[in-house]
C-alpha cells in the first residue's frame, strides 16, 4: 500500500536532515527541469500572477529560480506546513525512514512525486497553477496519467490517499489501484458533525506518521488508528472512506 501526501508551501532549508539519511534522486528530474526552464523565463510580476502571490513572495520565487539547485534537502525534512506538523520528521528513525521511502509518496506540481529521501530545492508551485509547458496548457495536463502510472507501479494495488484533492487528482483520475481516503470529522460547537478543514488537513500527517511508525501496509489496520481523540466510526464509514470522529473539537497541539 502506498501513502499519498500533498506538499507544503512552508519549507525549512535552514537545518540539516539527520546525518543517516541516504539522499535519493527524484524520478521525474527531466520533467522538473522543463518546468523550471519555463518559470525562469517569467518576470517577477508574471510569477506573482501565476502563483496568485504578493510581490514579496514572487520576489522570493524569483530568487530561488535564479539560484536553482544551489540548495537541496531530503523532502520529508524540508516540508514544514500544517500536514507536516504531525509528521514529526525529526523523530523518525533510520528504520522508519527506510520503510517510508518504499511506502510514502509526496505529490508535487514541480517534481511530480517525491519520496521522503529525494532531494528537493526550495520552490513554490501549486499543482493547479496554469503554467504552460510545451504543448500542455497547465500542470494537470503536463503530468497527465504519468503520476498515476508511477504510483500504481509502487502501490501493490492499494493507495491510502492522505493528500488534498488538488494534488491527488492526477492520480485518482487515472489510477487502476483501489483508493482509500480517510476522513476526520468533529462534533462542532454549533451541534453539527463534519470535517473541520484545518484539522482534517493536519490529521492526514498524523495518520501518515502513525502508519510509518507501525509499518501499516494492510488497509484493514487503518481502523486501529487513534490519534488526538479521533477514533474509527463504523456507522459513518464506507469501505474506501473510513471515518474517524472526535467528540469535542479543539485545537491540535504538536
Amino acid at each position: 500500500m502506498i501513502i499519498l501526501l500533498a506538499p507544503s508551501k512552508t519549507l525549512n532549508f535552514e537545518t540539516a536532515a539527520p546525518v543517516w539519511v541516504n539522499p535519493s534522486t527524484t524520478h521525474f528530474a527531466d520533467d522538473t527541469q522543463r518546468i523550471i526552464a519555463e518559470l525562469q523565463r517569467m518576470t517577477q510580476s508574471e510569477l506573482a500572477t501565476l502563483m496568485h502571490a504578493s510581490q514579496p513572495i514572487a520576489q522570493l520565487a524569483r530568487d530561488r529560480l535564479d539560484s536553482w539547485g544551489n540548495t537541496q534537502k531530503p523532502a520529508l525534512w524540508a516540508y514544514r506546513g500544517d500536514v507536516y506538523k504531525g509528521m514529526y520528521a525529526d523523530t523518525l528513525t533510520q528504520q522508519d525512514s527506510n520503510w517510508a521511502q518504499k511506502h510514502l509518496l509526496i505529490l508535487s506540481g514541480l517534481y511530480g512525486v517525491v519520496r521522503p529521501c529525494d532531494l528537493i530545492a526550495p520552490y513554490r508551485l501549486e499543482m493547479k497553477a496554469k503554467l504552460s509547458v510545451g504543448t500542455s496548457k497547465n500542470l494537470y495536463e503536463f503530468w497527465s496519467h504519468r503520476l498515476a502510472e508511477y504510483v500504481d507501479g509502487n502501490s501493490n494495488g492499494i493507495i491510502c490517499n492522505l493528500s488534498s484533492t488538488e494534488y491527488a487528482l492526477p492520480v485518482t483520475k487515472y489510477t487502476h489501484s483501489r483508493v482509500i481516503t480517510p476522513v476526520f470529522i468533529d462534533h462542532r460547537p454549533n451541534g453539527k458533525i463534519g470535517p473541520a478543514p484545518i484539522y482534517n488537513k493536519m490529521m492526514r500527517g498524523v495518520m501518515a506518521y502513525w502508519m510509518i511508525k507501525n509499518q501499516v501496509d494492510d488497509p484493514s489496520r487503518l481502523q486501529e488508528f487513534t490519534g488526538h481523540g479521533y477514533v474509527f466510526d463504523q456507522t459513518l464509514s464506507h469501505p474506501d472512506a473510513p471515518v474517524f470522529i472526535r467528540g469535542t473539537m479543539k485545537p491540535l497541539v504538536f
